[in-house]
This record gives C-alpha cells, sequence and structure tokens, in this order.
C-alpha cells in the first residue's frame, strides 16, 4: 500500500503548482501538489483523510480539541455567544463591537443549508466598515484566539496544533490586487525583534487576490517578516488556485502547524461535494515560530480581514464568507 501510495503522489506531481514570484524578490515554493484545479483541466482523485491526517508520516497524539459550531439561526445562543465561550471575550473583532465602527448590524450571523448543516456568515461592508474602529485602508471582521484565551488554544515553542474548519465563498465577492485574508497564523509577542522577526505580517494566510493577468486566485502565503535588518521580507506563494474552482462551494481546510524555527506546515482542501482533495502542501523546516522568549506564541485567526485602498474593486454589496465546524486541536506528535 505504501509502494502504491507513493506511486500515486509521483503521479501526481506531474501536476504541481507553477508558482509566480512577486514584487520581484518573492521566492516560491514547490510542495504544494494540486490534485484538481477545474481551470487546468486536471484532475485527482485524493480522498479526505480522517480527521485531516495531512501528509506527515508522524503519528499526532491529542492533548485538547476546541469545537466552534452554530446552533441555528435564532436558535439557543448567539454567534457572538458561541464564539466568546470557545475562544474567550475579546476574541471577536467584528465593527459592531466598536463604538466608532459600523454598529448598525451584527457582523457574524447564523444561517443553515443542506450540506453543512448549521453555520456561520462572516459579513463585511465596503462603505460602512472600519478596522476596530479605526479609519483606514482596511477592514476586519474576525475571530481568533488571543492572549485571555484558553492557553491550550496558543501555539507556543515546539508545540503540534491541528486546525480544521468548513469554509465557503460566493463567486459574486469581489477582490482587489491587495489581500482580502480568510484565515491567518500570527505570531504574538511582548516585545518585537528584528534578530527573529516580528508579529507584524502574518506568518501563513489564505487569502484571495485579483490578478489581471491570470485571473483571481486563493493564495496560500508564506511570510518569514522581517530580517535582522528591519526589512520587511517577500511572501513565498505556498499555493495559487483558480478563484473560479473553489466559489460557491463547501470546502474542508485542514492545517497542521508545528511551531518552531525549524518548523513543519501541512495544509489540505477538500471539496466537500465529491470529496476531492484539491490541494496538498507540506512544508518541513520553514520558521514558524517568530518567537523572543517563551511567553511568545502563534494564534489563528478565521473571517475577512481586507484592504479597501482599492475600493473600486470591490462591490458597495454587503459581502458574506462562510465558515462552519471549527476544530482546534493541541498534541504532540511521535515516530
Amino acid at each position: 500500500m505504501l509502494m502504491i501510495r507513493f506511486v500515486k503522489q509521483l503521479v501526481l506531481s506531474c501536476f504541481v503548482l507553477m508558482l509566480c514570484s512577486c514584487g520581484g524578490n518573492s521566492t516560491e515554493s514547490n510542495s504544494a501538489i494540486i490534485l484538481d484545479d477545474s481551470s487546468s483541466g486536471n484532475q485527482g482523485n485524493g480522498q479526505q483523510g480522517s480527521g485531516g491526517s495531512g501528509l506527515n508520516a508522524q503519528k499526532f497524539i491529542p492533548i485538547q480539541t476546541f469545537t466552534l459550531d452554530s446552533d441555528g439561526p435564532n436558535l439557543g445562543k448567539t454567534a457572538y455567544q458561541l464564539i466568546w465561550q470557545v475562544f474567550g471575550v475579546g476574541s471577536i473583532e467584528s465593527p459592531d463591537l466598536y463604538s466608532k465602527d459600523h454598529t448598525e448590524v451584527e457582523h457574524i450571523v447564523e444561517a443553515t443549508d443542506d450540506v453543512v448543516g448549521h453555520y456561520f456568515n462572516f459579513l463585511a461592508h465596503r462603505d460602512l466598515d472600519y478596522n476596530k474602529g479605526v479609519v483606514s485602508d482596511r477592514q476586519r471582521n474576525e475571530i481568533k484566539a488571543y492572549d485571555n484565551s484558553n492557553p491550550n488554544l496558543l501555539g507556543y515553542e515546539g508545540e503540534t496544533f491541528q486546525y480544521s474548519w468548513k469554509f465557503k465563498v460566493s463567486s459574486e465577492l469581489e477582490l482587489s490586487s491587495k489581500f482580502s485574508h480568510f484565515f491567518q497564523l500570527k505570531a504574538k509577542n511582548a516585545v518585537n525583534s528584528f534578530a527573529n522577526g516580528d508579529d507584524d505580517q502574518p506568518i501563513v494566510t489564505i487569502s484571495g487576490v485579483e490578478k489581471s493577468a491570470s485571473g483571481n486566485e486563493l493564495q496560500v502565503r508564506y511570510s518569514k517578516g522581517t530580517d535582522t535588518l528591519g526589512v520587511m521580507t517577500s511572501d513565498v506563494y505556498l499555493a495559487k488556485l483558480n478563484w473560479g474552482s473553489i466559489t460557491d462551494e463547501w470546502l474542508q481546510i485542514f492545517v497542521q502547524a508545528t511551531y518552531a524555527e525549524n518548523g513543519h506546515l501541512v495544509l489540505e482542501i477538500t471539496r466537500l461535494r465529491d470529496n476531492n482533495k484539491i490541494l496538498s502542501i507540506e512544508e518541513s523546516g520553514i520558521d514558524l515560530l517568530r518567537a523572543n522568549d517563551s511567553n511568545d506564541f502563534v494564534r489563528p485567526k478565521w473571517g475577512i480581514y481586507r484592504s479597501i485602498s482599492e475600493a473600486e474593486s470591490l462591490r458597495t454589496d454587503e459581502e458574506k464568507v462562510s465558515f462552519a465546524n471549527f476544530v482546534v486541536t493541541k498534541g504532540v506528535l511521535q515516530e
């Protein structure tokens, strides 16, 4: 079975994602395998692993698991109450929670369908939403683990986490050439130091970007932050998927991260409609830490955080990005 699996991986690697540089200094990774990309006609037959096993040969032993699920529109608790009970009060960065922001409507609401059942809609309004109450060139509606969350939600040096969730975005959602982040792994440092990067730039993002030449893309990006002189390094593109291949579809996303300067990252996307794995990434020896002391950590963020500096590229209509079945598991790796 191992030999058959190896041969399949070897054949599928012929469809390795062609990565493009950005800004002249961007580096590329060729560890991403697109298993089914409708833009290229490549069809794969990857199957979703149980709980998102990833490509890592080491066995993941769970220590503690946290789940966040919607209980349905106008049923049970509100979306905010459900989020707070998992990630803690202060874990939501929605415009209506800031007095000088767009307070007229709730920005995370619950809905339901016959594919995933109950889920959350994260809303965005181009001309009304700010960035945590501050008028700027970007707007934010996100949830996160943070300092006051359960400590087992925070990734400290040497720890391994698995994150999984369901995700859907409409083909009507418009993008700019800047950024629209839907997921981030973000460092949190007590004191920034250029010697080991800083926490300004997210480490890993899943983003939507408008590209005039190749069309809209869903991108997986990695950033090392700043170098030892304080100069921001260029992003590394771990994967680029044709936007049309993922819109109007429920996707299952799985991430496994070992937080170390010589860390390990696995990221997989599976289409729920046919249980087809459309993207598989594995990166070894990647700096996923950016810590300056033992109190620094990495935390996940989900939602929509986007640039509005190119407002003309974005719709004035209310946009929504949908999420369901968040699972965060802290564990250990064994050979």
